[in-house]
């Protein structure tokens, strides 16, 4: 991640009336990380305030998350809970301080209490509800059209950046022939769209129940199945299996599966041939995962065996 200098946090808090002094670290700020957050105190009200630095030399990101944060702005404006860019006082969603090698570009947000839940938490009633909230946005997704000329916000180009990213020449190879099926599915209007497409248990929060969406800064036009798909990742690497070891309990996954999709069918309609790709989209989340962690996993030979087995060799199954 690219350091944020002491300049442009200046600039960008006077820029949004923000007392530099009152700002709390919330986040971020890591290696891995995309930016940092703060909180802060507006009156009576909690804010967020989130920084990221993006070279100059790579643009095109900039527009990319210009197009990421009005996309999170208009689910929140049309009534989904998410914590999403505001408004400033300048009548912007966001602000960017520029120095001779990078975009420094800051968003404020609502701040919501609340905790990521633990596979263990993840009783049907809320499962059901966090379905029901993505199948929502999907809903409402489908009005948005910013951005949907833009190539580098594309499934294609999710494809082609794991691709390339992938170390392993089998996984390599799964992921151009995963390209070549994917060029054949449907992209209708009730089919593909802008999703948040990170859609796991650490990017919600849960308070009382209630679940809010965090952190869109994967956001992309995707096929709709994929935010039904990524919220298994944590209950097959905690609970059933599947991803670094054989999947051990499909009734509990199927279960899953069950009080999501009822929760999002409620929202949201899709066609049944959706589901039935479902074993096929599970691979996509596993291939997607095992490229994030090769070089973790080059380190740990025995999962990086059992990882690339259910790739190559998918576990059976069907909801």
């Amino acid at each position: 991640m690219i350091k944020i200098t002491d300049k442009a946090k200046i600039e960008l808090c006077e820029k949004l009336s923000i007392d530099l002094q009152g700002l709390t670290y919330l986040g971020g700020g890591r290696e891995d990380s995309d930016g940092t957050v703060y909180t802060y105190d507006e009156g009576a009200r909690k804010k967020v305030l989130k920084i990221l630095a993006i070279p100059e030399a790579e643009k095109e990101k900039l527009r990319n998350l210009e197009v990421r944060i009005k996309y999170a702005n208009y689910l929140g404006e049309n009534g989904i809970k998410l914590t999403y860019p505001l408004c400033n006082k300048n009548g912007n969603l966001y602000e960017v301080s520029l120095d001779n090698k990078n975009y420094y570009t800051a968003y404020i947000m609502d701040f919501y209490e609340g905790n990521n839940p633990e596979s263990s938490e993840l009783t049907d009633e809320l499962v059901y509800n966090w379905g029901k909230l993505t199948g929502k946005s999907h809903g409402i997704t489908k009005t948005f059209t910013e951005g949907q000329d833009n190539h580098s916000l594309s499934y294609e180009q999710e494809v082609d950046f794991f691709e390339n990213w992938c170390k392993e020449p089998e996984i390599k190879n799964a992921w151009i022939e995963m390209k070549q099926y994917l060029s054949k599915m449907p992209k209708g209007l009730d089919d593909y769209g802008f999703i948040h497409n990170d859609n796991h248990q650490r990017n919600i929060l849960v308070n009382n129940n209630e679940i809010t969406l965090i952190d869109f800064d994967c956001a992309s036009r995707q096929f709709f199945i994929q935010d039904i798909i990524t919220p298994t990742q944590g209950i097959m690497f905690d609970i059933v299996g599947g991803m670094l070891s054989p999947l051990n309990d499909k009734d509990r996954l199927k279960h899953f599966f069950d009080s999501f999709i009822n929760g999002y069918e409620t929202q949201n309609h899709l066609e049944d041939r959706w589901y039935q790709e479902i074993p096929m989209f599970l691979n996509y989340r596993r291939m997607l995962l095992f490229t994030c962690m090769q070089d973790w996993l080059n380190t740990e030979p025995e999962l990086k065996k059992n990882f690339i087995k259910n790739i190559l060799n998918p576990p059976q199954f069907q909801i």
